[in-house]
């Protein structure tokens, strides 16, 4: 049986998704403890007890595996920005956006296999307005989705966004902003102003097709709002993976840009987590970021 010399460090949401997370713990840590050197666990129900518990860890472990939703990863992967360390996931939330992305099992058990037997990769990460993203960053609607789903969402899953998407694309007007890059300056009507480090939200939702975590660059997927019948015929698009063949969709490569409203206040995300209004938005990647374990090469 196959043993790392890696010390982990398991950092658990209970509150996250679906998983019940006892019963998963339990089993996590049995196979945990026979596959490395070393297990410590830790209990977060929030983004400041993540970071406070890695930063602890940081001369003790050199694998810290996040079990829960984007969130948690999220936390656990901004700690890990720029140090020689390793970050793991177990899915247990309801979206796994990241874990999709890399091609890591969403059923926990088949993920644990990859922490074991898996290789390591250096991926991008992005920043807009000091806050630290690594999937998807939006502005505008998936903005409005975002501060929604915490202020109103009972339950988790697909279905409250997709409630409160149809819900935000009645009532949110367009905005008009002005994006300056390095390819130049141009102003736009948007609904949607995403920043893309992979192609994909969670449940194979394709906002950026040609985006790759692994080449220096976000890109900035712009969405102009049409009528809903229109919308809604190209939904299928974002789902194919040819959202970019949408007659109301521009994509533009970036390594830093700056994006400013010319009609008020707009709301954004961070990896799904509503970070508030702004008129002003600095964002830039940040290659090569963090060390992330995905699924072994298939020979």
């Amino acid at each position: 049986m196959m043993r790392r010399a890696e010390r982990v460090l398991l950092i658990v949401n209970p509150a996250s998704g679906f998983v019940a997370k006892d019963i998963a713990v339990a089993l996590i840590t049995r196979q945990l403890r026979r596959r490395f050197a070393g297990l410590s666990l830790v209990h977060t129900t929030s983004p400041p007890e993540a970071l406070a518990a890695i930063r602890q860890g940081l001369d003790q472990f050199d694998l810290f595996v996040a079990f829960g939703g984007d969130g948690t990863v999220n936390s656990v992967a901004g700690a890990l920005i720029g140090r020689d360390k390793t970050l793991g996931i177990l899915p247990g939330g309801s979206g796994n956006g990241l874990a999709r992305n890399l091609g890591i099992p969403l059923p926990w058990l088949r993920a644990l296999n990859t922490l074991v037997s898996g290789r390591d990769v250096s991926i991008d990460a992005g920043e807009i307005n000091g806050r630290r993203f690594f999937n998807v960053a939006g502005i505008g609607l998936d903005g409005l989705i975002a501060r929604q789903f915490e202020r109103d969402a009972r339950t988790r899953g697909i279905l409250p966004y997709v409630y409160f998407a149809l819900k935000g694309y009645l009532e949110m007007p367009a905005f008009r902003v002005r994006v300056s890059a390095a390819g130049g300056e141009f102003e736009e009507e948007i609904m949607i102003a995403a920043l893309a480090n992979f192609r994909q939200y969670g449940a194979k939702a394709v906002i950026a097709p040609h985006a790759s975590p692994y080449d220096g660059l976000l890109d900035l997927c712009l969405l102009r709002k049409s009528s809903l019948r229109e919308s809604s015929l190209n939904v299928q698009r974002l789902f194919a993976g040819t959202i970019h063949r949408f007659p109301f969709y521009r994509s533009v490569p970036f390594a830093e840009v700056r994006i400013r409203s010319l009609s008020g206040p707009i709301p954004f995300h961070f990896d799904g987590e509503y970070g508030g209004e702004c008129t002003d938005y600095e964002a830039r990647v940040l290659p090569a970021a963090v060390r992330v374990r995905v699924p072994a090469v298939k020979k």
